[in-house]
Protein backbone atom coordinates (compact mmCIF):
# COMPACT_ATOMS: atom_id res chain seq x y z
CA UNK A 1 0.00 0.00 0.00
CA UNK A 2 1.34 3.56 -0.48
CA UNK A 3 2.09 6.05 1.79
CA UNK A 4 -0.36 8.22 2.78
CA UNK A 5 -0.52 12.16 2.97
CA UNK A 6 -2.96 14.95 4.93
CA UNK A 7 -2.67 18.19 5.44
CA UNK A 8 -2.61 19.29 9.13
CA UNK A 9 -3.63 23.00 10.16
CA UNK A 10 -2.97 24.33 13.75
CA UNK A 11 -4.97 27.61 13.90
CA UNK A 12 -2.89 28.95 16.85
CA UNK A 13 0.01 29.26 14.86
CA UNK A 14 -2.17 30.69 11.63
CA UNK A 15 -1.32 34.17 11.65
CA UNK A 16 -4.55 34.71 9.25
CA UNK A 17 -1.91 35.90 5.99
CA UNK A 18 -3.99 33.46 3.58
CA UNK A 19 -0.51 33.30 2.10
CA UNK A 20 -1.64 29.72 1.50
CA UNK A 21 -4.90 30.86 -0.79
CA UNK A 22 -3.26 33.08 -2.91
CA UNK A 23 -0.13 30.70 -3.73
CA UNK A 24 -2.53 27.92 -4.13
CA UNK A 25 -4.81 29.77 -6.99
CA UNK A 26 -1.64 31.03 -8.25
CA UNK A 27 0.04 27.68 -8.78
CA UNK A 28 -2.59 25.73 -9.96
CA UNK A 29 -5.34 28.95 -11.40
CA UNK A 30 -2.30 30.98 -12.49
CA UNK A 31 -4.25 34.07 -10.82
CA UNK A 32 -4.61 35.21 -7.20
CA UNK A 33 -7.50 34.46 -6.28
CA UNK A 34 -8.89 33.22 -2.92
CA UNK A 35 -12.25 31.62 -4.35
CA UNK A 36 -10.11 29.35 -6.70
CA UNK A 37 -8.03 28.15 -4.29
CA UNK A 38 -7.94 24.62 -2.90
CA UNK A 39 -7.53 25.74 0.88
CA UNK A 40 -10.18 27.74 2.28
CA UNK A 41 -9.50 30.13 5.05
CA UNK A 42 -12.42 31.23 7.38
CA UNK A 43 -11.57 33.99 9.81
CA UNK A 44 -14.18 35.00 12.50
CA UNK A 45 -12.87 38.70 13.44
CA UNK A 46 -15.92 38.48 16.73
CA UNK A 47 -14.28 35.37 17.88
CA UNK A 48 -10.79 36.07 16.87
CA UNK A 49 -10.77 32.36 15.25
CA UNK A 50 -9.69 30.89 12.00
CA UNK A 51 -10.29 27.85 10.93
CA UNK A 52 -8.90 26.19 7.16
CA UNK A 53 -11.05 23.35 4.77
CA UNK A 54 -8.97 21.17 1.97
CA UNK A 55 -9.88 17.62 1.18
CA UNK A 56 -8.25 14.94 3.90
CA UNK A 57 -7.77 12.39 0.72
CA UNK A 58 -9.95 9.78 3.09
CA UNK A 59 -8.77 6.16 3.13
CA UNK A 60 -11.92 5.36 0.92
CA UNK A 61 -13.23 8.20 -0.56
CA UNK A 62 -16.74 8.64 -1.56
CA UNK A 63 -16.48 11.57 -3.85
CA UNK A 64 -14.87 9.01 -6.08
CA UNK A 65 -17.41 6.44 -6.05
CA UNK A 66 -19.72 8.62 -6.62
CA UNK A 67 -18.50 10.32 -9.79
CA UNK A 68 -20.52 8.78 -12.58
CA UNK A 69 -17.50 9.61 -15.04
CA UNK A 70 -15.04 6.73 -15.15
CA UNK A 71 -11.58 8.28 -14.57
CA UNK A 72 -12.48 11.58 -13.08
CA UNK A 73 -11.11 11.42 -10.08
CA UNK A 74 -8.19 9.25 -9.39
CA UNK A 75 -5.84 8.41 -6.74
CA UNK A 76 -2.14 9.05 -6.79
CA UNK A 77 -0.31 5.84 -6.07
CA UNK A 78 2.62 8.06 -4.82
CA UNK A 79 0.73 10.12 -1.93
CA UNK A 80 -3.20 8.63 -1.76
CA UNK A 81 -3.77 11.75 -2.67
CA UNK A 82 -7.55 12.23 -4.72
CA UNK A 83 -7.40 14.18 -7.60
CA UNK A 84 -9.69 15.20 -9.97
CA UNK A 85 -9.19 14.90 -13.87
CA UNK A 86 -10.31 18.52 -15.32
CA UNK A 87 -10.23 17.39 -19.08
CA UNK A 88 -13.19 14.40 -18.00
CA UNK A 89 -14.92 16.25 -15.13
CA UNK A 90 -18.19 17.54 -16.24
CA UNK A 91 -19.11 19.54 -13.51
CA UNK A 92 -22.13 17.56 -12.22
CA UNK A 93 -21.57 18.15 -8.59
CA UNK A 94 -22.13 14.32 -7.86
CA UNK A 95 -18.70 14.70 -6.14
CA UNK A 96 -19.19 17.61 -3.91
CA UNK A 97 -22.56 16.45 -2.86
CA UNK A 98 -21.11 13.21 -1.48
CA UNK A 99 -17.93 14.70 0.28
CA UNK A 100 -19.25 14.70 4.13
CA UNK A 101 -16.68 16.97 4.65
CA UNK A 102 -17.96 19.80 2.50
CA UNK A 103 -19.74 22.04 4.19
CA UNK A 104 -20.56 24.76 2.32
CA UNK A 105 -19.02 23.78 -0.62
CA UNK A 106 -15.33 24.88 0.73
CA UNK A 107 -13.76 21.32 -0.11
CA UNK A 108 -14.65 20.38 -3.52
CA UNK A 109 -15.91 23.57 -5.43
CA UNK A 110 -17.27 24.42 -8.95
CA UNK A 111 -14.78 26.63 -11.06
CA UNK A 112 -17.71 29.21 -12.57
CA UNK A 113 -15.36 29.65 -15.83
CA UNK A 114 -14.37 25.95 -16.47
CA UNK A 115 -17.81 24.05 -15.61
CA UNK A 116 -15.51 21.81 -13.31
CA UNK A 117 -14.94 20.99 -9.73
CA UNK A 118 -11.76 21.30 -8.41
CA UNK A 119 -10.13 20.35 -4.75
CA UNK A 120 -6.73 20.04 -2.94
CA UNK A 121 -4.11 17.27 -4.61
CA UNK A 122 -1.48 18.05 -2.60
CA UNK A 123 0.22 19.40 -5.37
CA UNK A 124 2.06 15.98 -6.14
CA UNK A 125 3.37 15.42 -2.43
CA UNK A 126 4.77 18.91 -2.23
CA UNK A 127 2.26 21.46 -1.55
CA UNK A 128 2.67 25.17 -2.31
CA UNK A 129 0.70 25.89 0.48
CA UNK A 130 2.89 23.98 3.41
CA UNK A 131 5.87 25.56 1.64
CA UNK A 132 4.66 29.34 1.84
CA UNK A 133 3.65 29.44 4.68
CA UNK A 134 5.18 31.81 7.00
CA UNK A 135 4.91 30.60 10.71
CA UNK A 136 4.45 26.65 9.70
CA UNK A 137 0.58 26.58 10.34
CA UNK A 138 0.34 24.06 7.84
CA UNK A 139 1.87 20.67 7.62
CA UNK A 140 2.01 17.66 5.31
CA UNK A 141 2.16 14.61 7.33
CA UNK A 142 2.38 11.33 6.73
CA UNK A 143 -0.21 9.14 7.65
CA UNK A 144 0.50 5.51 9.27
CA UNK A 145 -0.66 2.88 7.03
CA UNK A 146 -1.45 -0.66 8.12
CA UNK A 147 1.06 -2.93 6.18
Amino acid sequence: MPPRFRLEFNAEACRWCRSCELICSLIHEGTCSPSLSRITITIDQFKAEVSASFCRHCDTPVCVRSCPVDGAMIIDEATGAVSIVEDLCTGCGSCAEACPYNREYKVLKLNPVKGVYFKCDLCGGEPACVEVCPTGALKLIELEVPR
